[in-house]
């Protein structure tokens, strides 16, 4: 979103340190699709199960027909665990160019691929999916795709820029005015959501001593 948005979203806007960083940290779409179904086609201690293509001249990064080839990216499937809460249910994952094509689809059409899918790879036609349920996180308007990562000419620097508050240095003439959380602003749970919660915490305390700070007589007396 900030990497969209922040020339609209920041008056004045952010210092140039802070948008370089926002400009080199790499963020794309990495989404899960859920599959129910009757009865497991898989052994009873599978957890992981792994598809490889033996039709393939070389490995790329983006599939050149994407509408046609997209159910190529979806690597694989975690079997979700326990069996007695969940029932027969796999989780498959797909990231990239081919993930935000997939999206656009209706479900009837990914239950298609992916059962057409599991069919050749287990030689098995009659296998049918119950239902399937797909995250869409690169079309949300909130978060245009799913989480950063470090790209080429990224560095821990631009990691520590990220979770900077503006103003750094806060004082009387220059008080606190935009705190930065998220998993994008942390060291080293980056793209995770640990990451995303630990930095919640961090500018929450932040927060806290602000106006702990500030007025001291609105901070409340802990009790334990």
């Amino acid at each position: 979103y900030l990497k969209r948005h922040h020339s609209s979203l920041f008056q004045p806007p952010l210092p140039l340190h802070k948008l370089h960083s926002i400009q080199r940290l790499g963020f794309g779409t990495n989404n899960k699709i859920f599959v129910e179904f009757d009865a497991p086609w898989w052994d009873a201690d599978c957890d992981v199960i792994q598809l490889v293509w033996e039709d393939e001249d070389a490995l790329v990064d983006q599939v050149p027909d994407v509408q046609r080839s997209w159910i190529k990216k979806l690597f694989g499937f975690t079997v979700v665990q326990p069996t007695e809460r969940y029932g027969h249910l796999v989780c498959g994952w797909i990231a990239g160019h081919e993930s935000e094509h997939m999206e656009t689809l209706s479900e009837h059409e990914v239950m298609h691929a992916v059962t057409q899918l599991i069919r050749r790879f287990t030689g098995n036609p009659s296998i049918i999916p119950r239902r399937i349920l797909r995250s869409q996180w690169f079309h949300d308007p909130w978060t245009n795709g799913s989480y950063s990562h470090l790209a080429t000419g990224c560095s821990e620097q631009d990691l520590k820029n990220m979770m900077e508050p503006l103003p750094l240095n806060e004082s009387k003439a220059r008080p606190l005015q935009v705190l930065f959380a998220g998993e994008a602003t942390h060291l080293c749970y980056f793209s995770t959501v640990h990451g995303a919660l630990l930095t919640g915490w961090r500018e929450a305390d932040r927060l806290i001593s602000h106006y702990s700070s500030s007025n001291p007589s609105a901070c409340p007396t802990s009790k334990l």
